[in-house]
């Protein structure tokens, strides 16, 4: 990704070995978040949570296809997380439940389309406090493209298998699901 001297730059740069850290804490209704997924192309969706573990915490008009997913429906709090590494750029999302337990995750990936990651964040409503999510282990990860259809006054989501991520895209989800899985490189969380 980055030409051998650009490394070598940012290996002697203070800042750049230990990774600088950038978090923001934002409200968003479940509702909100299900009509900004399909905007995001191809992420790597991981819950953090037992499926199907409990109700959402709010009544709304959202319907998920698979157990899986219905973690979205649980979310009342983002909190988006940028962080620079010497090997590059790394950003996901966690989805926090009203009790401030993680319950999912959505790694941006090579394939993932940036403006629809930033719409979907500007959607947010900015909150003050950052909140302090530990490490988990996913359940699983999956590279999703996520589809929404109205189905009697239902939202409902789905998520598709994203199959044709880049060589870089499949590169970078199994790094990310390898780390979530508590093998290979602990940096990528």
């Amino acid at each position: 990704m980055f030409s051998p001297w650009l490394r070598q730059l940012l290996e002697g740069c203070p800042r750049a070995t230990g990774a600088d850290v950038c978090r923001r804490r934002l409200r968003m209704a479940p509702a909100n978040l299900v009509e900004s997924l399909p905007m995001l192309g191809s992420v790597m969706y991981m819950p953090l949570a037992a499926c199907g573990s409990g109700l959402p915490q709010r009544p709304c008009k959202v319907l998920v296809e698979t157990p899986p997913l219905a973690l979205l429906l649980r979310v009342h709090w983002l909190l988006a997380v940028s962080e620079v590494a010497v090997d590059g750029p790394r950003e996901w999302i966690d989805g926090i439940d009203r009790d401030g337990r993680p319950c999912m995750r959505l790694h941006l990936l090579p394939d993932t389309d940036y403006l629809g990651w930033d719409r979907l964040l500007a959607r947010g409503e900015p909150a003050l406090a950052t909140l302090h999510v530990p490490h988990l282990h996913a359940l699983e990860a999956y590279p999703l493209r996520f589809r929404r259809h109205q189905l009697a006054g239902f939202d409902v989501l789905r998520g598709e298998t994203a199959i044709c991520l880049s060589p870089l895209g499949r590169q970078l989800a199994a790094r990310i699901a390898r780390a979530h899985a508590g093998q290979g490189d602990r940096q990528f969380r």
